[in-house]
């Protein structure tokens, strides 16, 4: 599991999936409390209705104290992302405007944890929430902002947790045998990536795609494996994009491979 943390050192972004929506709830708490003590302002977004949740946390006197001067937020998920296909450009702006307020009133920064599970109940839903978990991903590393994604196993299933998962810098472990997401100029991917879970990367990359036409550069310093069908799908990525995937990684194999099979529109560099 990386670490996740921005260039700012912020906590970043991350995933947690969970059975039990009690213990995703008291993880957030810790994690809003961290936030408090940082000197951010904090939002929960909760599957429950607001005044239960604002009941509960009322009981831990930091948590009250802080709902009570506006220092920290619960709301519900249609509420912060509305009930339907998420626009991404409208939540970002959204966001924009929360941090800014947040330093405006002297804050640090702002922190949100949110149980994400109704908005990718349905296919179109996910696809668009998906989109947006790697664009917020992006949007983070340059705003003092950070977050972290909660989904209920119980209700999606692991096949879709791991598509979400794995566009995070950070997940729980299980979750996703890799991570794609955003960095300086381009991608980093982490992790494994083998026969198993092909089919989730070559979505993840289209998922986190630019759509801007050209070359891609990918830091996989932190790759463990990769096997050739992985391979294929970034040299059909690239060929997408008219451009030529440049991965940076230590993997021998993955040099070899990409010979052996003649994927020419990957590039094969030395990490570091």
């Amino acid at each position: 599991m990386t670490s996740g943390a921005t260039a700012s050192g912020r906590p970043g972004h991350a995933c947690w999936s969970y059975d039990d929506p009690a213990i995703f709830e008291a993880r957030a708490r810790e994690f809003l409390l961290a936030g408090l003590a940082a000197g951010d302002r904090v939002c929960y977004v909760s599957p429950e209705p607001v005044p239960l949740v604002v009941e509960r946390w009322s009981s831990t006197p930091r948590l009250r104290e802080a709902l009570h001067s506006g220092a920290a937020e619960i709301a519900s998920a249609e509420h912060m992302y509305g009930d339907g296909i998420l626009a991404h450009d409208a939540q970002l702006a959204s966001y924009t405007t929360t941090i800014e307020a947040a330093l405006a009133d002297g804050y640090a920064g702002w922190r949100i944890a949110a149980d994400a599970t109704s908005l990718v109940s349905d296919p179109q839903r996910r696809e668009a929430f998906a989109r947006y978990e790697h664009l917020v991903d992006r949007f983070m590393r340059t705003r003092q902002m950070s977050a972290v994604c909660g989904y209920d196993r119980s209700r999606l299933g692991g096949p879709v947790i791991e598509e979400l998962a794995c566009l995070h810098p950070t997940s729980d472990p299980g979750a996703s045998l890799f991570h794609l997401y955003a960095g300086d100029g381009g991608l980093v991917l982490d992790g494994e990536l083998d026969s198993s879970n092909q089919d989730v990367f070559a979505t993840a990359l289209r998922r986190t795609d630019s759509g801007t036409p050209g070359d891609l550069l990918i830091d996989a310093a932190d790759l463990r494996f990769v096997d050739y069908r992985s391979l294929v799908h970034l040299h059909r990525h690239a060929a997408r994009r008219h451009g030529e995937v440049v991965l940076r990684t230590d993997l021998g194999p993955a040099s070899r491979l990409v010979a052996l099979l003649g994927l020419t529109r990957v590039r094969v560099e030395a990490a570091g």
